[in-house]
């Protein structure tokens, strides 16, 4: 008979991976610190493999911790389904997924791409988080998340990369004021996003600029509006009440957008409809939304959306919808 796992160790197992304390996961487990550190101990001896690397800094969990993760988080996905299908009853389906991206993708794409899975199914529920581009990925390599959305593919092995469509950046000012046009507005001081815009307009070179920041992508577009500056802006935010209006003589700036997920042997019904809904709505969002300027139009990228389906049929467990 081959090596089984207890529930007790795999519960223990995943609350310390969830909180990566040792004497607050004892807290949540209702048992005393040694207890919990000698059913890790006994779950890394059958296994043969350390799932945690005790650092200065605290717990951080190993490639194998990383794996082990992943499983039991599926087999309690599917177990909850079996259990929603005996005895939830007929609302929908249930269930629980946390997802982080960028924000200028978050509010204006995402919301409104799963805004109606979640009213026709009042049993499912789900985090937002917005974080920074550079910490997208690990969020989801590190078991934090179940989804992330961001503006380059994972080359990490076993996750998938979903193209959701493509922002298409423009270079605004303000209607309202003049002056201050060497003032350019990012993020913070490591987002270079506005030198990528102007290098790929002259191959080699970036204007001398004054720099000013704001972190909130909302914010940043009022900064303009109140003419503190020029900014490098997703085209579908901006609406005629921005008071803004493109710089002209410059060409778009596009940046492919992709979901990232693990890999799974099975997929349960309720993350094979998560998928569903951010990738098609997601595509209909980018195209639905009226561009600012008659020069700079939004075109629904058909081929995208259709290779997006065929990807989609291929997922294993997914039903026809």
């Amino acid at each position: 008979m081959g090596t089984r796992l207890s529930s007790a160790q795999i519960e223990s197992f995943m609350t310390l991976a969830r909180v990566l304390n040792f004497s607050r996961a004892a807290e949540l487990l209702h048992v005393s610190q040694p207890a919990l550190t000698k059913r890790i101990q006994n779950l890394e001896e059958t296994l043969g493999q350390a799932l945690f690397m005790r650092l200065r800094g605290g717990l951080q969990l190993t490639e194998s911790g990383r794996i082990l993760q992943r499983h039991a988080a599926s087999v309690e996905r599917q177990e909850q389904e079996l259990l929603d299908d005996l005895v939830g009853g007929s609302e929908g389906i249930a269930g629980f997924f946390r997802l982080v991206s960028f924000s200028s993708c978050l509010r204006s794409i995402l919301i409104p791409a799963i805004g109606g899975l979640l009213r026709d199914n009042p049993r499912l529920s789900c985090q937002f988080v917005k974080a920074e581009v550079h910490e997208l990925h690990e969020l989801l390599i590190d078991g934090k998340v179940d989804f992330s959305v961001s503006l380059s593919e994972c080359e990490r092995m076993g996750v998938e990369n979903v193209r959701l469509g493509t922002e298409r950046n423009v270079l605004i000012e303000s209607t309202r004021y003049d002056g201050r046009r060497d003032c350019y507005i990012d993020h913070d001081p490591r987002d270079n996003f506005t030198e990528r815009f102007f290098l790929i307009q002259t191959g080699s070179t970036v204007p001398t600029m004054l720099r000013a920041y704001f972190d909130d992508i909302y914010g940043l577009i009022d900064a303009v509006s109140e003419g503190i500056g020029r900014a490098v802006v997703p085209l579908h935010l901006l609406r005629p009440e921005h008071q803004v209006r493109l710089v002209p003589g410059f060409r778009p700036y596009e940046v492919p957008v992709f979901l990232h997920h693990h890999t799974q042997p099975y997929y349960t019904k309720m993350r094979r409809l998560v998928i569903d809904s951010l990738v098609r709505e997601s595509a209909r969002c980018y195209a639905s939304h009226r561009p600012l300027d008659a020069g700079v139009s939004a075109v629904a990228d058909d081929a995208l959306i259709a290779a997006n389906r065929r990807r989609l049929r291929s997922v294993p467990g997914r039903e026809e919808s």
